[in-house]
């Protein structure tokens, strides 16, 4: 019994890390919009309210039976919701049959499903209002909203992907969810004094204006995970429409170097920002707090970026053959340069000797913050002005 309950735990350990990974770039472009960073014990909370809610899902969903046509010809108990109120009182007491000794009423599965039932959706209601602050009652409508989603997807067979219903659809178990969220969010009001305080508008007051190394890491993050997802959707286009481009990493060359261009280079020259940049409200601005011009952008984006369009120039020869061509041989060499500069020198000067690096100090350019007014207080200010 213990082993099925705990199966969709690990089960969530084990997803959790691909999970991260797949949401690690949006929770740090909100992190930084809302608190101005994306690290310290509100960041934390968040990653344990998604491991959370991966656990939640988990155990509405598996296990699965291993022999779907076998257990849909053989078992349908699941087939019809249960509608009784408090049916599993009724359940509890004949199994009990009188016999209410803690040593035996511990071996009663029902009560370990009560339990459970109670259980899942309580740390719902502790989130709701000790990360994002919601009231009573939005709190238990969205909980029974959740009970009720993981319980139409008992009963449809996890959406009709399973041939038939393998949990059971229980009115109980929709008022114990409730009831336990409610739980949860009464308890976030005292547990709540002895956590750290989540307020997003202090941290921004102290972090909005830092440009850490963090900060700039994830915005060179969004722009090249950004830019491979419209080169992507554009190049998927272009060949559904039945375009020239072929197979080749050659004949998609023009098609990648515009697209850099306008990503990497004219949008930032008009608004003072790559997309990523933007993102995690940074603008470039020339040492002297000019804006940047088109010739240091192309300097400094062409240095940042070397190793990425080298390696593109690379893949694009159809043919290598140094003897006879040995003008080929600079591009090996200038990747390795580019690599030794990028990889090597440039995480020297930021992350151990707090100085420029070679891209900033070619271009003569740097970052800065942008101050944005957050959303609250966006939305105090134009009541006051509307009234």
């Amino acid at each position: 019994m213990f082993d099925t309950y705990l199966l969709p735990v690990t089960t969530a350990i084990s997803i959790f890390p691909v999970i991260v990974l797949i949401v690690l770039l949006p929770v740090a472009v909100v992190s930084y919009r809302r608190r101005g960073r994306a690290g310290g014990w509100t960041t934390l909370v968040v990653y344990g309210f998604l491991f959370y809610l991966l656990a939640a899902v988990m155990q509405t969903v598996i296990p699965l039976p291993s022999d779907p046509g076998e257990y849909c010809a053989t078992q349908n108990y699941a087939s019809t919701p249960q509608l009784r109120p408090f049916y599993f009182v009724q359940v509890l007491q004949e199994r009990a049959r009188g016999d209410w000794s803690l040593a035996s009423v511990v071996s009663y599965g029902v009560v370990w499903s009560t339990a459970l039932n109670l259980a899942v959706l309580a740390p719902l209601g502790f989130f709701l209002r000790y990360l994002v602050g919601m009231r009573f009652l939005p709190a238990a409508g969205l909980a029974f909203g959740v009970s009720l989603l993981f319980e139409l997807t008992q009963l449809t067979g996890l959406w009709f992907v399973y041939p038939c219903a393998y949990r059971l659809f229980s009115v109980d178990d929709l008022m114990l969810n409730t009831v336990g969220a409610v739980v949860g969010w009464l308890l976030a009001g005292p547990l709540g004094r002895l956590l750290p305080a989540v307020e997003p508008e202090r941290e921004r007051r102290r972090y909005a204006t830092r440009v850490t190394v963090s900060r700039r890491l994830f915005a060179l993050l969004a722009d090249v995970v950004g830019f491979v997802v419209l080169t992507g959707l554009v190049v998927g286009l272009i060949v559904l429409f039945g375009g020239p481009t072929g197979g080749q990493a050659s004949d998609r060359g023009p098609i990648v170097a515009v697209l850099a261009g306008v990503w990497f280079l004219l949008v930032p020259v008009l608004t003072g920002s790559t997309v990523g940049k933007r993102a995690m409200l940074l603008r470039v601005e020339r040492t002297g707090g000019r804006r940047a011009g088109p010739v240091s952008l192309l300097v400094r984006q062409g240095v940042l970026l070397s190793p990425l369009w080298l390696l593109w120039l690379a893949l694009s020869v159809d043919h290598w053959d140094v003897l006879a061509n040995p003008e080929q041989l600079l591009i090996p060499a200038g990747l390795l340069v580019s690599l030794f500069v990028v990889g090597i020198w440039t995480p020297l000067a930021v992350f151990f000797g707090d100085e420029a690096a070679p891209h900033e100090r070619l271009s003569r350019t740097h970052n800065v913050a942008i101050m944005s007014v957050p959303p609250r207080t966006r939305r105090t200010a134009t009541a006051k002005l509307s009234a």
